[in-house]
């Protein structure tokens, strides 16, 4: 890797604004803003983002189960919650940290505010601007994929079902992401009922 592209930050290869439509709408005019502005994907935003809606997720979730694309709103199909990186992160972390959350696609926010989202980046933009990132992205699928591997599960990071906050260490519970007080407050109430009960 030359030295220009280690310099280079995330927030550098953002092409043109996110395209976003609220959760309320159903899937046939995500794919028509999909077709439009020629992404792959679109933010699921109420008055604060809530999930992204990729080509992936609409072929899984929808299509591939035979569901009618004209009534499945896109809040139902989305991903969440939506992982980010700040607009100063380099290529080489980007593509690590997405590589380890097994996602294709990030959003970007402003390194100064990260309420600000500015726009998101693919792998594809990633590896097509920096080839060598190529090898790094699959020796991380390989160790990964290793059943035996003693590397400890990534953490999620953003915004957590629960209270809504923003956290960088997020769990799956239940279905649900939560931060580490929200999962406290749920164990805590688990304990709780279960004395009631008693």
């Amino acid at each position: 890797m030359t030295n220009d592209q280690e310099e280079v930050l995330v927030g550098a290869l953002i092409k043109g604004p996110i395209i976003s439509m609220s959760s309320n709408l159903p899937i046939t005019e995500a794919a028509k803003l999909m077709k439009n502005h020629q992404v792959g994907s679109v933010i699921i935003k109420d008055e604060d983002i809530v999930g992204i809606l990729t080509k992936g997720d609409i072929i899984q979730r929808v299509v591939g189960r035979a569901l009618d694309p004209g009534i499945v709103l896109a809040g139902d199909a989305m991903s969440k919650p939506v992982c980010f990186v700040s607009s100063d992160e380099t290529l080489d972390a980007t593509i690590r940290h997405m590589s380890n959350l097994k996602i294709e696609r990030i959003l970007v926010v402003d390194a100064q505010d990260s309420s600000n989202a500015l726009g998101i980046v693919s792998t594809n933009d990633l590896l097509t601007f920096a080839p060598e990132l190529l090898a790094i992205h699959r020796e991380q699928q390989m160790i990964m994929a290793q059943p035996n591997s003693e590397l400890t599960p990534p953490h999620l990071q953003g915004f957590c079902d629960d209270c809504g906050n923003y956290s960088v260490n997020l769990s799956t519970a239940n279905g649900y992401t939560l931060c580490k007080q929200c999962i406290g407050d749920q164990t805590r109430e688990d304990h709780i009922d279960d004395d009631e009960i008693m």
